[in-house]
């Protein structure tokens, strides 16, 4: 039955919190932290530098994520910010913003995604094939799932969650414990790099690593209890 405030179709609540933590940290370590750390590195001279545009980044994140997190426990409703924008603004201002997100935000964003995971699915395979087919390829198989429900869904994200963990717990170790090379071959930072506009070069491909904190308002109207989770 619609809600009669809204006319919004209320949707299954099956999601908990673990389900609901799976998909924000999904969102957030997705594929630009495993690309974007040379990419950081390239704009600042030192490793204080390139951990300080981490670390803003992940406190502009964090507030970012408490806000959103406000927003979908007082309002849990289906459509995320295009119901907050919705309700705060007017509807055309939420219309232009689902449309802008359906075809240059999520989509984009998903594509650079499919194209790195293409990317590398054929260097650990040794494969010859496109990486553009690849990536359709994944991109396909991802709806797929999705289609046959929220809860296959959310199962298949959390289980790709638990890998990357593993991953970068991986990556964590051997940087710790691994051999240290102190002057790796075919390296060069550019002329300019470093300083304040090194920084702020440095943020943007943080910022987009960051990106994903706000998807938990994507689904808290299939949370079963939005406000306590």
């Amino acid at each position: 039955m619609d809600d009669p405030e809204t006319g919004e179709v209320p949707l299954a609540r099956r999601l908990g919190p673990f389900d609901a933590i799976m998909i924000v940290m999904g969102g957030i370590i997705g594929a630009g932290i495993f690309v974007n750390p040379a990419v950081v590195a390239r704009n600042v001279h030192t490793p204080l530098l390139v951990l300080g545009a981490w670390l803003i980044g992940g406190m502009i994140a964090l507030i970012g994520a408490f806000v959103y997190a406000e927003l979908a426990a007082l309002r849990p409703r289906v459509g995320g910010q295009y119901a907050y924008l919705r309700d705060a603004y007017h509807p055309i201002v939420a219309f232009l913003y689902g449309w802008t997100l359906l075809l240059v935000v999520q989509t984009g964003g998903m594509a650079g995604a499919a194209i790195i995971f293409g990317r590398y699915f054929c260097e650990l395979f040794g494969l010859s094939i496109s990486e553009q087919f690849v990536a359709t390829l994944a991109l396909a198989i991802l709806t797929a799932i999705n289609c046959l429900g929220v809860r296959a869904g959310s199962n298949v994200q959390s289980a790709l969650m638990l890998i990357k963990l593993v991953a970068i717990a991986l990556l964590i170790g051997v940087g710790c414990f691994g051999p240290v090379k102190t002057n790796p071959a075919g390296v060069e930072l550019p002329a300019d790099s470093g300083g304040f506009a090194g920084l702020a070069r440095a943020l943007a491909p943080v910022l987009f690593a960051y990106g994903g904190w706000q998807t938990a308002s994507f689904v808290s109207g299939e949370m079963r209890d939005p406000r306590r989770d």
